[in-house]
């Protein structure tokens, strides 16, 4: 495997740190997201934004940062598991900086995404497709994940597309205004990012093709850490609102299977060889997937 180009390691780490600036500034300023001029109590969407940068504080950011250091250090699963997050902060900062309102935080959720994507694109083609494979071979729970993100992503989609459907019969056009011009944007980008992601790979896994385990392993950590924020995003909302706490129940029940199907998927035990070039070299595997190539031996 190739080392971890320098970089794609400067532009996570400016991801990191926009990320954290952005979740901190959340969380401890309420002028991070003005509430709307229309309504006079509460701040709905400061509650949910709230819910959500303390998610990305408590399981993304440590998540990536243990995985960059991982990458860095030639583990498989690390490398993946960096990829995999950079997906996560392309969709959050994308829909922070899209949605409204416009806030004092907007160049900080800009540079967030428009670092992830660069870092994403270089991280994924740096992937040695062919040394993923013989790392997991057939011990990958495949038809599992495999079915569980097309089961996902049919009912992200019929969720939506139900509403939307409804409103163009209906001739309901016009500009969204208030909480319904954000859930405009959550609707694009899970449509046009989620539901894809999430049959590409189901069919990519069921078909067994070669990057099939690789978009596995960046939807799956991008399933752990949107669960995550979604149930983190519920619970402060009801907090804030006094709703009953139940309504968190189908967020985190959601966060649990990914973060079941994520264990069993990067706990594969990898073969000796599965770090070996094969041109020459015997592997000596330490007890994680960290073997040691020992060329002319």
């Amino acid at each position: 495997m190739k080392p971890v180009p320098r970089s794609a390691v400067l532009l996570s780490a400016a991801v990191l740190v926009c990320a954290s600036a952005a979740s901190l500034a959340t969380l401890l300023w309420r002028g991070s997201f003005p509430a709307l001029r229309t309504v006079s109590t509460g701040n709905s969407v400061l509650a949910e934004a709230r819910g959500w940068s303390a998610a990305t504080l408590l399981v993304a950011m440590p998540m990536s940062c243990i995985a960059l250091w991982a990458a860095c250090r030639g583990s498989l699963r690390g490398r993946l598991a960096w990829i995999g997050g950079l997906a996560y902060f392309v969709y959050t900062y994308l829909e922070f900086a899209v949605s409204p309102p416009f806030t004092a935080l907007y160049l900080v959720y800009v540079t967030a995404f428009a670092c992830a994507i660069p870092a994403l694109v270089i991280g994924v083609v740096s992937v040695d497709l062919a040394q993923v494979r013989r790392a997991f071979g057939d011990r990958a729970p495949r038809r599992s994940v495999a079915i569980s993100s097309l089961l996902v992503a049919a009912l992200l989609a019929g969720a939506w597309l139900s509403g939307i459907a409804s409103r163009t019969m209906a001739g309901t056009f016009g500009w969204p205004v208030g909480e319904g011009a954000v859930q405009h944007v959550v609707h694009a980008l899970d449509l046009g990012l989620q539901v894809p992601l999430g049959i590409a790979t189901g069919v990519m896994l069921l078909r067994r093709s070669k990057a099939g385990l690789l978009v596995a392993a960046v939807m799956l950590v991008n399933w752990v850490c949107m669960g995550a924020a979604l149930a983190g995003m519920a619970a402060w909302a009801s907090a804030d609102s006094g709703v009953s706490a139940w309504s968190v129940a189908p967020f985190a029940t959601f966060w649990g299977i990914g973060v079941v199907l994520a264990v069993a998927f990067f706990r594969v035990p990898f073969p000796r060889d599965a770090r070996c070039d094969g041109q020459g070299a015997s592997c000596a595997r330490p007890p994680d997937d960290q073997a040691v190539c020992r060329p002319g031996e």
